[in-house]
């Protein structure tokens, strides 16, 4: 499967009718890159305050920008833990999933991502970045094994196991992924070597869950 490159995208609030004067720089230091100046001056409008949620995810953004993963997580978090709505818990379950997906950490990656999705499923973007983090949370799974395993043999797919696997990569290409998985635990079923291919089952099978 062929995955385009991770949607990062950020959201930065306006903060409309906000008289606080360090958001509202903060914000034009963030709008033009200068993310060092943006964290000094979103660390200075919480002071004056602290209550306001928005500035919090700013402040994350502006932490991510510059690489500061955990710092980042935090204040997603903190946001998170004061806001109300299904669409802002899943912009900030959104954001921390991608963050981690942008340092190559796919395991909680996928476990945030796949919150967003339960918060907000019709994502696109999300849905994408679930996709691609799962993928690549298997890979070194499948990485790790291959070299725990290196010395123990394995019965090679049949022609019936890559016809199977064959037909249900059409499926997701279609984006029918129950299908695809149903397909799949069929075919192990009646065929043990399809037992080669348990880690795309296992990934189709984890999509279809959100998609049902």
């Amino acid at each position: 499967m062929t995955f385009k490159g991770i949607t990062y995208l950020f959201l930065l609030f306006a903060l409309i009718g906000a008289t606080n004067e360090d958001a509202r720089k903060a914000n034009e230091a963030y709008e033009n890159a200068e993310y060092e100046l943006a964290e000094e001056l979103y660390r200075s409008a919480l002071e004056a305050d602290p209550e306001n949620a928005d500035i919090y995810f700013n402040l994350g953004n502006t932490l991510a920008k510059q690489g500061k993963v955990e710092d980042a997580i935090q204040m997603y978090l903190e946001y998170s833990a004061m806001v109300t709505t299904p669409e802002e818990k899943a912009q900030a379950e959104y954001n921390i999933g991608t963050v981690l997906s942008e340092s190559q950490q796919w395991k909680p990656a996928v476990q945030h991502l796949r919150n967003a999705l339960k918060y907000n499923p019709t994502d696109s973007d999300t849905k994408h970045n679930f996709e691609r983090a799962l993928a690549e949370s298997q890979k070194e799974e499948d990485d790790q094994q291959q070299q725990q395993d290196q010395n123990q043999e394995q019965e090679p797919p049949s022609e019936y196991a890559k016809a199977m696997k064959k037909r249900a990569e059409e499926l997701v290409r279609q984006q029918l992924y129950g299908e695809a998985f149903q397909l799949m635990q069929q075919a192990l079923q009646v065929d043990q070597t399809v037992q080669n291919y348990n880690q795309f089952i296992q990934r189709i099978g984890a999509v279809s869950e959100i998609d049902s």
